[in-house]
């Protein structure tokens, strides 16, 4: 007994000195990436910034730098460079667009509509400045607004591929899932790379259960491979399809990618109720919950796992731990209060 008693605090203190010195050399490596981070950036600004003081008129110089800016979120300076170059010279679209952009970003929509109908005043067969007013009627879900400007740009250039989208995005807002299609086929059809109107395609088809949806998304995905959108909506389609074996894969894929709990929950889910393998499912919907300890979905089914295989203490747990989370879930409360009965 006592050198039990010497030898299990020993133990403890090794392994709690083995986690700090994890967590120390974790914190270590981020503040490295910190650091480079941080040099990098002070290295785009110094080249820019020495351009600038060689040659401080120059209107361009402002743009890139407000570029950077925009890189690193630094919207307010980039809109103020943006302004000193339209000081120097207040003809150029771009920086009008530029401006738009990031006032959009800032929520401030009414300055960048006039920042756009500037540009216009200065450019009138401008075609981005058209399509970009009628985002912003779009995003106040002005759609007769934004259908006209969408169809101004178009008369412009009728090749437009993101006047297209924009329309499409306004047929599927007001729920015409046809035009909407419409759209965004025509779109694709003069961009063949354009990546979000595959997504539409996909998910568009995919709420009409037609089979094509997989045909989108795996444009989207020859497009952007490493996309999580992408692999994610391939996934559930594959998943809803019973092709579990492409589905696991992709989800597998993805948490390689960027590990969050939907992925988790859905090879939980697989394993669960498709394919019956219990303590599979279990170890998944663990991983969900150690992605998101708020996640009282993964409780439940973990619980009900742990019921399948008679591990009625931890399924009492699981939806103990559900309903603590939310407390009027009534899946686990019915379920808790079979369990219950059944020990």
């Amino acid at each position: 007994m006592k050198i039990l008693q010497i030898i299990i605090p020993c133990l403890l203190l090794l392994l709690f000195s083995c986690t700090e010195e994890i967590t120390q050399q974790n914190n270590d490596k981020l503040e490295v990436v910190k650091d480079s981070l941080t040099i990098i950036k002070e290295q785009d600004f110094e080249v820019v910034n020495t351009q600038l003081k060689n040659d401080p008129n120059n209107p361009n110089l402002y743009l890139k730098r407000a570029q950077l800016y925009d890189k690193y979120n630094e919207v307010v300076m980039a809109i103020e460079d943006l302004e000193r170059a339209i000081k120097i010279d207040s003809l150029i679209p771009e920086f009008y667009l530029l401006k738009a952009e990031l006032c959009k970003k800032n929520d401030d929509y009414q300055y960048a509509k006039r920042t756009l109908d500037k540009c216009l005043e200065i450019d009138n067969n401008n075609v981005q400045a058209r399509i970009e007013l009628g985002w912003l009627a779009f995003l106040i879900q002005d759609y007769k607004q934004a259908i006209d400007y969408a169809d101004a740009a178009l008369k412009r250039n009728m090749y437009s591929a993101e006047a297209y989208f924009l329309k499409g995005m306004i047929f599927y807002e007001k729920q015409d899932t046809a035009k909407a299609i419409s759209s965004f086929m025509t779109a694709v059809e003069q961009e063949s790379n354009y990546y979000d109107a595959y997504i539409q395609l996909g998910l568009l088809h995919f709420k009409e259960e037609n089979t094509l949806s997989k045909e989108y998304f795996k444009n989207a995905l020859r497009i952007k491979p490493n996309s999580v959108e992408a692999l994610y909506n391939y996934a559930m389609w594959c998943q809803e399809h019973e092709e579990y074996n492409e589905a696991i894969d992709t989800y597998h894929k993805i948490i390689k990618i960027t590990p969050y709990r939907e992925p988790y929950f859905n090879l939980g889910y697989i394993h669960q109720e498709y394919l019956n393998v219990y303590d599979v499912a279990i170890g998944f919907y663990t991983d969900a919950i150690n992605a998101d300890g708020k996640y009282y979905e993964a409780y439940y089914n973990r619980g009900l796992c742990n019921e399948k295989i008679g591990n009625l203490k931890q399924a009492e747990q699981d939806f103990r731990t559900a309903l603590k989370i939310k407390s009027d879930y009534d899946f686990a409360a019915l379920a808790l209060d079979r369990v219950l009965k059944s020990k």
